[in-house]
């Protein structure tokens, strides 16, 4: 029944963006002046998770870069320090510097090299707060941000107030799909990804439906819904395989979405999944007594209290974990004690009554 099961993924790129065209007019107009040699506008994409904004970047970039010679890169903020984010802009527009090159040489080199519109974009952006690289960038000519993030007032919010203004006017906010607009988007996944017929258009709306208009949830909710027919030996996707296939897809998701995550936040997970519910105190204070042990010979060090903060609430924004209660007496709670980090982290006998 599942023919390909890579059209189901994350990185699978389709052909056609449906139900966004204007989003793809509007993220094309800040781009134009880099048709014309100039640096572009920059652009803050915010939307909740799902919705596309990661897809609509790459496809509206893909587009320009296929009709003028631009270059983009695209880099993935998470986890990432100063240095790391400037090498892989450095690598987009010359030879890939060396591994120990100081930071400040890397910044140098990036000014130096820049003599033509760059585009950069920044995905799951959250995490560049915890460097000095949005001021690093923003000083070098020509060179332009696509920054990807949830909430566009938080981000504006934490970020440098110089690179800030530079976003004034500048956010595009994506909505969730229309139940019949996110079946259309499922339509081609489901031609590519599976024998033909196996599954309605009636079903498809209903995905739709029931996930509310997030296209990541209901195309695993497809792939989910296959997956089950097959286990059951069923010809074709049935109702019963559809409604069996929310909490799967869910979990899916959301073992993918901590997959993609830094370690610092997978050590929070564990920390939140091996407690089951602990309040903020208890768990800045027990991270703070593993730190050394689980950091050894790791090149990340310790998050401060802030950043620990600002780890978790990106938990939140996954559905990894809910907060509960005031930010006073906040606890912290594990939505799927079934999703498990994807480190192997020695958390100790933990004796949260000593907390």
């Amino acid at each position: 029944m599942i023919t390909d099961r890579s059209v189901f993924g994350d990185e699978h790129s389709p052909e056609q963006l449906l139900h966004r065209e204007g989003e793809v007019d509007r993220v094309a107009t800040a781009l134009a002046p880099a048709k014309r040699g100039r640096q572009a506008d920059d652009l803050l994409i915010e939307g909740a998770p799902g919705v596309g904004k990661t897809v609509l970047s790459t496809h509206t970039l893909s587009r320009l870069s296929a009709k003028a010679d631009i270059d983009t890169v695209h880099v993935e903020c998470m986890g990432m320090s100063t240095a790391g984010i400037v090498r892989e802009v450095l690598g987009a527009v010359g030879p890939a510097p060396a591994k120990n090159t100081p930071r400040e040489d890397l910044c140098l080199q990036l000014r130096e090299r820049v003599d033509a519109p760059l585009v950069v974009v920044l995905d799951e952006a959250t995490d560049v707060h915890d460097t000095k690289a949005l001021e690093r960038l923003a000083d070098v000519d020509l060179l332009s941000l696509i920054v990807i993030t949830y909430d566009s007032d938080d981000w504006l919010s934490a970020a440098p107030r110089s690179v800030a203004q530079r976003f004034h006017g500048q956010v595009l906010s994506l909505d969730r799909y229309g139940t019949d607009e996110l079946a259309d988007i499922l339509e081609p996944r489901v031609e590519k990804g599976l024998d033909h017929g196996v599954i309605s258009r009636r079903q498809l709306e209903a995905i739709a439906d029931e996930v509310a208009g997030v296209a990541r949830y209901g195309i695993y909710s497809v792939l989910a819904a296959a997956e089950l027919a097959d286990d059951r030996g069923h010809h074709t996707v049935r109702d019963e395989d559809v409604a069996g296939a929310y909490p799967l897809a869910r979990e899916w998701m959301r073992q993918a979405a901590l997959d993609s995550l830094s370690y610092h936040h997978h050590v929070l997970y564990a920390l939140v999944r091996e407690a089951g519910q602990i309040d903020g105190q208890a768990l800045h204070d027990r991270y703070d007594a593993i730190g050394e042990r689980v950091y050894s010979g790791r090149s990340r060090t310790p998050l401060a209290k802030g950043s620990q903060r600002r780890k978790l609430r990106k938990l939140a924004d996954y559905d990894l974990i809910d907060l509960e209660g005031t930010t006073r007496d906040r606890q912290y709670v594990v939505v799927d004690e079934s999703v498990r980090p994807g480190y192997d982290i020695e958390l100790g006998v933990l004796d949260y009554s000593d907390i």
